[in-house]
């Protein structure tokens, strides 16, 4: 018997210490609940809108539980994998069409020096490397994303099938790019492959007080996604039916959007500036483009209370049409939203916000349409006020 033991003493003794490499598995999460108020709220366009006031989920940040995993591979390499759910804090419900991982789901590898290569449902460049600099998605709730969210950076969709690297940073600088295969096969045109499809570009840069970040995405076809399309397993599905998306009343065979933000933050005050281009091309051969132009201010005026401020105007551009059904009556649309937020934490994990939000329809254009309020605004008014206050939870 004490021969046995010592034999197995030694054999533990003499395996290799890589095949014990260090390995982490952490649940996080967020949750997020609250009151909010919205005048002029419709149920489709075209409607008379009324008051509402609502219990919310994830209004202030999108509520969340996710599982992420990291293993050390040696020699500076890992293994990473997340998986994360979106859900409503009001009635229990997943979000992100019923999806049980719908805000993130992907496996890969990375090195401290290469990078990170990483497969599967994940955010676009736009997203990553000019998002943070928008109002919504710092203070201002997803009420304060752009009109329609037509650019996306409060993440009205998801990319699947998504291929995707990011460097390591050096010197300051980031960069990264993603690739989402249709996964249709090629018909006798050979729009298969296409049909349903996306790639994005994008960077950062970081120096001291001043921060960059530019990014591009290019969707081809991705109407083909939605419920009546011809291809429901490619780079977007479901995705262009939120009642406030009021841009996709076409069906749509490309988007666009290009993208750059800039930040200069001198102690407690930080100002900051987004300019958002989305183009839209529809099958009936028309088109529409949006130039978002958001200028933004916050102040922190103690470690623990954080407001800011932030106007936006648009301007969109019809061609090939007169105009867009209950949307726009002329082809030079104009809309303009003004934000204003304020966080107050009371510990490192829980904090309380409120957010007011008005965006008015000008120039032509018929209907607001402040982002997950319910729907655009109504043929009875133009604008739009949007209201909340909520408290939210991190774990």
């Amino acid at each position: 018997m004490q021969r046995s033991v010592r034999l197995a003493s030694a054999l533990v003794a003499l395996t290799p210490v890589v095949a014990f490499a260090q390995s982490s598995v952490t649940l996080y999460g967020l949750v997020d609940s609250g009151i909010s108020y919205a005048n002029n709220v419709a149920p489709k366009l075209g409607a008379i809108g009324g008051r509402k006031i609502q219990e919310t989920s994830g209004v202030g940040i999108p509520s969340r539980w996710g599982i992420r995993g990291i293993e050390d591979l040696g020699a500076g390499n890992v293994a990473v994998l997340v998986l994360e759910n979106g859900f409503s804090v009001a009635n229990g419900t997943m979000l992100q069409g019923s999806r049980l991982f719908g805000r993130q789901a992907y496996v890969g590898l990375g090195n401290k020096d290469l990078g990170t290569v990483t497969f599967g449902r994940q955010y676009e460049s736009v997203v990553d490397f000019v998002g943070p600099f928008a109002s919504a998605r710092q203070w201002g709730t997803q009420y304060g994303a752009h009109v329609g969210d037509v650019d996306n950076l409060y993440t009205t969709f998801r990319i699947n099938n998504a291929v995707k690297y990011q460097s390591a940073t050096l010197w300051g600088l980031t960069f990264g790019g993603l690739y989402a295969f249709s996964n249709q096969a090629a018909g006798p045109g050979g729009t298969g492959f296409a049909n349903n499809r996306a790639w994005s570009v994008g960077g950062s840069f970081t120096r001291d007080a001043f921060s960059f970040g530019v990014g591009h995405f290019h969707l081809t076809n991705p109407s083909a996604g939605g419920t009546d399309g011809n291809n429901t397993s490619g780079a977007v599905v479901g995705d262009y039916t939120n009642p406030t998306a009021v841009f996709y009343v076409r069906p749509v065979t490309s988007h666009d959007v290009t993208a750059v933000g800039v930040a200069y933050a001198l102690n407690a005050f930080t100002v900051g500036g987004v300019y958002t281009y989305a183009k839209l091309r529809n099958t009936d051969h028309s088109s529409f483009s949006l130039s978002n132009y958001e200028a933004n201010a916050k102040y922190r005026f103690t470690p623990a209370l954080v407001a800011g401020v932030a106007a936006i105007y648009s301007v969109g551009e019809v061609e090939g049409a007169s105009s867009i059904a209950n949307v726009s009556a002329g082809q030079h649309p104009h809309w303009l939203q003004f934000n204003a937020g304020l966080i107050y934490s009371l510990s490192r994990l829980t904090d309380i916000y409120g957010a007011v939000v008005y965006q008015k329809a000008l120039n032509g254009a018929l209907t607001a349409a402040v982002v997950n309020i319910g729907g655009p605004s109504g043929t009875n008014s133009r604008y739009q006020i949007a209201t909340t206050i909520g408290m939210r939870h991190r774990f």
